[in-house]
């Protein structure tokens, strides 16, 4: 079988853009919320809007893609061997991120906030006081995990999946459906951030998803580049959509507008207006793009070469390493007095560039590779083998 290309560039670049939507948070006002700090020149509506955009539609896009590739790795095993591989190769670089990565990011939230007493003493703390404050980013492949382990029993059920009669559109709908009433049932009752409360089980469904995309692989992703711009079309406009009904809930009442975006309305004894309307819009929103972006990946991107082949390999690694960076970063920049797009620049710069060096030397010390998410380095793969894979 003839490898996708085009999925491991679309993996590449939406692991890319963790890194200036990680970077917009500190650039914003109520980034302090999240970060506990932001930067000393503040972006404004603008980054508000493009944080909103991405997160509207690049984490479910992530589990799609982990799903679609949960799928081809089924292919030889589904066995105890293969969940066991699997989730130690979620699992090593999360405990190791949390406990000897995300440190460094934790020491830069402590400094810009005043808490800061010696690194070595805070590393300890850090160590032996755990708090969910450690798991920073990586809750990503703790959920992963989590989703791998509840869908073992669909692996073993691999072969009849393939044959069920989905068409492409009547597996859409059916995915945004399923969405849909997962944001309207959970939703309203708690507020969620990092994959918790009713991103967990929004996440779960973009796996499950993505595994389903991935059984029909050929057929949905033809079917997608064949409407790529139709369905860009439609993601550009439920987008705007949404924009105006969250826009429109804030006008009517700043914490019931929030309260609607991040959820637990309920509890808050709060009523949006067009509450229903606008989780329907949310799941089908998310959806839209994630396939209209698989549609543009197969239009634009299914083209094997040596440098695809390096940065797959790397994007792991980098996704483990990129946030603690991040931080530090955000840290730095906060001191300085340049405007925010210098720095903004700059930080990416600085993002991208430390992760990779990182990654490089992690690469070359054999083993020590997987604990940030990689694999010891061999010979580099020809675009002609590759598209023999």
């Amino acid at each position: 079988m003839s490898r996708r290309h085009e999925l491991d560039a679309l993996r590449v670049l939406l692991f890319a853009l963790l890194v200036p939507h990680h970077i917009a948070v500190g650039f914003v006002d109520w980034g302090v919320d999240i970060y506990q700090f932001v930067n000393n020149d503040l972006a404004g509506d603008g980054m508000s809007l493009f944080i909103f955009w991405s997160h509207s539609w690049r984490l479910p896009s992530l589990f799609l893609i982990a799903g679609i590739g949960t799928w081809f790795l089924t292919r030889k095993a589904t066995g105890p061997g293969f969940i066991g591989s699997r989730l130690s190769r979620l699992l090593v670089p999360a405990l190791f991120g949390a406990a000897f990565l995300n440190v460094f990011g934790g020491y830069a939230i402590a400094w810009m906030t005043g808490d800061v007493p010696h690194f070595l003493a805070f590393w300890w703390l850090w160590l032996t006081e755990p708090t969910p404050r450690q798991i920073q980013h990586l809750w990503f492949l703790f959920n992963l995990a989590l989703y791998t382990l509840v869908c073992w029993p669909l692996f073993a059920l691999r072969e009849g999946i393939a044959r069920l009669p989905l068409s492409p559109r009547s597996l859409l709908a059916m995915l945004v459906a399923l969405s849909a009433l997962a944001i309207l049932g959970l939703k309203p009752h708690a507020a969620a951030l990092v994959g918790d409360n009713y991103q967990f089980a929004l996440y779960l469904i973009f796996f499950i998803g993505g595994y389903l995309v991935g059984a029909k692989h050929q057929v949905v992703l033809d079917w997608a580049g064949r409407h790529a711009w139709m369905l860009l079309s439609a993601a550009v406009l439920l987008f705007l959509v949404k924009t105006v009904l969250l826009t429109l809930a804030l006008l009517e009442d700043v914490p019931t507008g929030q309260a609607l975006a991040a959820g637990g309305w309920v509890p808050a004894g709060l009523q949006p207006a067009n509450a229903a309307l606008y989780s329907v819009v949310e799941a089908t929103t998310a959806w839209a793009w994630c396939i209209a972006a698989l549609g543009l990946a197969v239009r634009f991107l299914n083209r094997p070469s040596t440098i695809l082949t390096e940065l797959n390999r790397a994007v792991f690694p980098v996704y483990v390493l990129h946030f603690p960076v991040t931080l530090v970063g955000l840290a730095i920049a906060a001191q300085l007095s340049w405007t925010w797009p210098v720095e903004f620049v700059l930080l990416l710069m600085f993002v991208y560039g430390v992760t990779w060096m990182l990654w490089r030397i992690a690469d070359r010390l054999g083993p020590v590779a997987y604990l940030v998410g990689g694999k010891p380095a061999g010979p580099i793969i020809s675009a002609a083998t590759a598209n023999k894979t």
